[in-house]
């Protein structure tokens, strides 16, 4: 399969790529932009990193659609990923688009209602969700609450969309859909994010801006509570992300909800919103 790489100020477009040459894929890339200075700067050392892999760079999203069979968007800029998934949508292929879908809730939305128009198969979703742990955590019925422990890193104030999305998407993937009300308390160490759900049950996120590099987790049932720990450098949850996207790429069928997706983005949105009147 020809898979096109979309945006090289990711680290991801390294990661993603030589998974799926490793499984036989001819990858294509389109560098792109980003308007923030963090990912704007790696660009040139990744299109180089890619270019020694021997992926050869296309010079439009035009020509991309043409050569390719699919396409993954590796932007960290999520506000340039709406444009790319219009300029590539009347190819009809299938589109990852890597978190988040989008830089804010209006413009996710015009993704998935242009993808539903178009009849494109599209998909998109943190890493962490594929996670091993997230896995052998699902399989307990009747999950009533998660608890969240995460790094919390951002490129700006208040910026819930840079690592705040990997949370709520293992929160997500653990209790569906349904949350209705989002509060948080916060300090110059940490944020703490309460998500309240239709049914009456609250997850948690306890998000440390420094000195965390692992992702831990506890989930509750009515019986029992267990903890889980994803370990710093353990990054096989990408393997199976690049599992679940060749499936997706292949069946032209998203496994996430796409109501879902949406939600993640509307919860961020209310969690930037709701820390903001507290600053």
């Amino acid at each position: 399969m020809k898979i096109g790489i979309i945006g090289t100020d990711s680290s991801h477009a390294i990661a993603f790529s030589e998974r799926l040459m490793n499984k036989g894929h001819q990858i294509f890339a389109y560098r792109g932009g980003s308007s923030i200075e963090l990912s704007s700067t790696r660009i040139e050392k990744i299109s180089g990193q890619l270019s020694e892999n021997g992926v050869p760079f296309i010079g439009s999203l035009q020509e991309l659609a043409q050569i390719c069979d699919a396409f993954i968007i590796t932007s960290v800029d999520a506000s340039q990923h709406f444009e790319q998934f219009a300029q590539l949508s009347a190819a009809k292929k299938p589109i990852f688009i890597d978190k988040p879908v989008a830089q804010n809730y209006e413009q996710a939305l015009a993704i998935i209602e242009l993808a539903n128009k178009q009849g494109i198969p599209v998909m998109s979703c943190s890493a962490l969700r594929f996670a091993e742990e997230i896995e052998l955590a699902k399989s307990e019925r009747n999950i009533e609450a998660v608890d969240i422990i995460t790094p919390l890193p951002m490129l700006g104030d208040l910026d819930y969309f840079y690592y705040g999305i990997h949370a709520v998407e293992m929160i997500s993937a653990l209790k569906g859909t349904g949350i209705e009300d989002v509060a948080v308390m916060s300090n110059e160490q940490q944020h703490f994010i309460t998500l309240t759900f239709k049914d009456g049950t609250v997850s948690t996120i306890r998000g440390y801006l420094q000195h965390r590099n692992s992702f831990q987790f506890v989930t509750h049932t009515h019986q029992q509570s267990e903890w889980y720990e994803i370990s710093e450098g353990n990054v096989q949850f990408y393997d199976y992300l690049i599992d679940a996207i060749e499936q997706f790429f292949i069946l032209r069928e998203s496994p996430i909800n796409p109501e879902e997706t949406l939600q993640i983005i509307r919860v961020l949105e209310q969690m930037t919103k709701t820390a903001g009147k507290g600053y």
